[in-house]
């Protein structure tokens, strides 16, 4: 056999974002024993084996993960080809809501090799937060969003969790200052949460302005004028972890969990989330 399967391509690169063959099957609208079939015609062809058993799920082998970096390169040529020269245009629509703490580098990279390796969907993406994400899918406005909770609520697909921080200007010292003033807005999810546990070990705080995007925050805190919240891991120009040494209390781990809706953008939607699940997992093992 010397042709390789563009169709088996797209399986293994299924089972790499989903970690199990079954999702990776339904995902790709196949059955699961199709699925399995192509990862032995794959392994027959290299003699090297694809898939090793991790906890209730699958990972790609070491040979594998190297064969799909070269994968995804093949299967984006073929679509570009195809797009180039019957000129079609994108298939469908994918609308994706992304919490604000995550509209950044890695995010960005993820969405672009969304794109590179499916040329046919079209992306709109909007940021909010996650409680606003949720109402706007109910509402029918996102076939997937990405969210931070404090839990995995019944619909959610978790994919880690990350500790959250004290984050200040780099060597700031507003931390130091009582009342502590917060950078942060008091409709964040982690906002009462974190005024719950300095108002716990009796630290006095105020707000150090009450209107303003999530942009306006991490400006206050990186210009020395209060302190903010967020996961560790997520790096921003001009802020660091706040290293407090114990005074300062601590917080919670916050959940990263994604929501795909029903609908004819399911699957592509899941698609997209196994690319989500990637960088978020690479950002919690970062933190």
């Amino acid at each position: 056999m010397r042709n390789l399967d563009i169709a088996t391509l797209r399986s293994l690169q299924a089972v790499a974002e989903y970690g199990a063959v079954t999702r990776a099957a339904e995902a790709l609208n196949m059955t699961q024993s199709a699925l399995s079939m192509q990862m032995k015609r794959l392994e027959e062809m290299f003699g090297r084996p694809m898939l090793e058993k991790a906890g209730r799920g699958v990972v790609l082998s070491d040979f594998a993960q190297d064969l799909l970096g070269e994968s995804r390169k093949l299967v984006a040529l073929n679509d570009a080809i195809l797009s180039r020269f019957t000129g079609a245009r994108p298939e469908m629509r994918l609308r994706v809501g992304l919490t604000s703490d995550w509209l950044f580098t890695k995010v960005a990279q993820t969405v672009r090799a969304f794109r590179l390796d499916h040329p046919q969907v079209e992306l709109v993406i909007n940021d909010a937060r996650s409680k606003d994400l949720r109402t706007q899918m109910k509402r029918g406005e996102h076939d997937v969003i990405l969210t931070t909770e404090f839990d995995a609520p019944d619909g959610a697909i978790h994919l880690a969790k990350v500790d959250l921080a004290w984050f200040g200007a780099v060597g700031g010292q507003a931390w130091r200052e009582r009342p502590m003033p917060i950078a942060n807005s008091p409709h964040c999810a982690y906002y009462p949460v974190g005024m719950a546990a300095l108002d716990q070990v009796g630290i006095e705080w105020v707000q150090a302005v009450s209107e303003g995007g999530s942009d306006t925050w991490r400006v206050l805190a990186a210009a020395d004028l209060g302190v903010t919240l967020l996961p560790r891991g997520i790096e921003q120009p001009g802020l660091e972890v706040v290293e407090h040494g114990g005074t300062l209390p601590p917080l919670p781990p916050t959940w990263l969990n994604v929501y795909v809706a029903e609908g004819p953008a399911r699957r592509v939607a899941s698609d997209f989330a196994g690319y989500l699940r990637r960088v978020v997992c690479e950002v919690a093992a970062a933190a």
